[in-house]
């Protein structure tokens, strides 16, 4: 080899090296590459100066609260609490792959379902992946984790399901509410049993989180949910509504092309002020899989019990009999109800009419109406914005036998507006 060709070979190899150290140090993740909102290090700041992080009373849940525009509002949730949506998401993730064997599920239902996803939770997602430093499409599938769960269009699939929950898949769930008449101090209490053995593949349970959200048009609420996840299956907002829903069987025209449950519930904690925004919302947006819904307004002292799915819409009111089918739940004066334990419930709810305390409900009725994967539980007091709430500490434990974390909203509303 010439000495001048030996030359130049060192001189490419030189400048190879230069170059790829360049390239290497180019973070993809970076927010200032991947968002379309973030124009700053300055904007960034601002940004995260409009939320904060603590923790409820007892030390025991993390309280999150953001504000602005959804991109924003994700975006906060997923920097302040980094290591968190990190470690539940992508734990969460691997537990699916694992199960599911490939992505392609995952795939296919948020492509069924994006088209009624509204931009707005689509923008909140994107902020979210964008904060924490994760794969777009780890949020993206998360978050059609739900209504995959509930889909009774693959009897294979409810079958790989059912071993997921360790034979505990039915997420029917258990709701209801009790007006004044039915409680011992002249309130009004709605009851949210979550029995979901999610937590059961899952860090979720390590990860409970009250997000309190003041968004740029709407309706400030708490979603009482986990770190990382941005719909909601329980939850308040400023105007006394309240959420509860429940799985309802699988009739055959369930699918997985309509809005997601879990979105379509933040558009009620939006966009509600009474029952007949709720009834709207639920009753006019596309359907799909079959559900239970128990909500309740503090204002106007009501809760009403709904079953949508794709066809079909029914209104159940305290005091009513409840038939559908083969489905009858007898009539209690002053409570609407619905859930697994059908006749356990009416039992509990009529022996116990007009002695309703919250003491009373977390004490003796959740814990005989929970199933062994219940997984949350929240007593609500929607009159005065305020809620109890209890989260299984464990893969193996129910949130009926856990302590519960009380929350005034309300107050928290006159503060963080300060």
């Amino acid at each position: 080899m010439s000495l001048k060709l030996f030359r130049t070979l060192l001189l490419l190899c030189v400048l190879f090296t230069v170059s790829s150290c360049g390239y290497l140090r180019i973070d993809p993740l970076h927010y200032l590459i991947r968002s379309d909102h973030i124009t700053s290090e300055e904007h960034e700041a601002e940004i995260l100066s409009r939320a904060k992080l603590g923790w409820t009373e007892d030390g025991q849940i993390r309280v999150l609260y953001v504000e602005g525009t959804p991109y924003e509002r994700g975006y906060q949730h997923g920097k302040l609490l980094r290591r968190e949506v990190q470690d539940n998401l992508n734990y969460l993730y691997e537990s699916g792959l694992d199960k599911f064997k490939s992505e392609i599920l995952f795939e296919e239902a948020f492509e069924r379902l994006r088209p009624f996803i509204p931009q707005d939770y689509i923008d909140e997602m994107h902020g979210l992946a964008h904060g924490a430093r994760l794969p777009l499409k780890v949020v993206h599938y998360i978050h059609v984790l739900p209504s995959i769960s509930e889909w009774g269009g693959k009897k294979a699939l409810k079958k790989i399901i059912k071993r997921m929950m360790n034979g505990e898949l039915a997420t029917s769930c258990s709701n209801f509410g009790v007006l004044p008449s039915g409680c011992a101090d002249d309130n009004m209490y709605t009851v949210r049993i979550l029995d979901w053995g999610l937590h059961r593949i899952s860090k979720l349970h390590e990860y409970p989180l009250l997000l309190v959200s003041k968004p740029h048009k709407g309706n400030a609420s708490v979603n009482i949910g986990w770190v990382g996840f941005l719909g909601a299956i329980s939850g308040m907002n400023e105007q006394g509504i309240t959420l509860g829903e429940m799985g309802y069987g699988s009739p055959p025209n369930e699918t997985l092309r309509g809005k997601p449950m879990p979105f379509l519930l933040r558009e009620v904690l939006r966009d509600a002020s009474n029952l007949a925004d709720v009834r709207r919302i639920i009753s006019t947006s596309p359907g799909t899989n079959s559900f239970g819904y128990l909500m309740s307004d503090g204002k106007s002292r009501e809760a009403e019990l709904y079953i949508r799915d794709r066809d079909r819409f029914l209104v159940f009111r305290p005091g009513e009999e409840a038939e559908d089918n083969e489905d009858m739940l007898p009539a209690i004066p002053g409570v609407t109800y619905g859930g697994h334990y059908e006749d356990r419930m009416a039992k509990q709810l009529s022996e116990n009419n007009g002695k309703i305390t919250p003491e009373l409900l977390m004490e003796t009725i959740i814990p005989d109406l929970a199933m062994k994967s219940n997984f949350q539980n929240v007593v609500y007091d929607p009159v005065n914005l305020q809620f109890w709430v209890s989260y299984s500490s464990s893969k193996k434990s129910r949130a009926a036998e856990e302590p519960y974390t009380f929350f005034d909203f309300g107050k928290t509303l006159l503060s963080y507006q300060e």
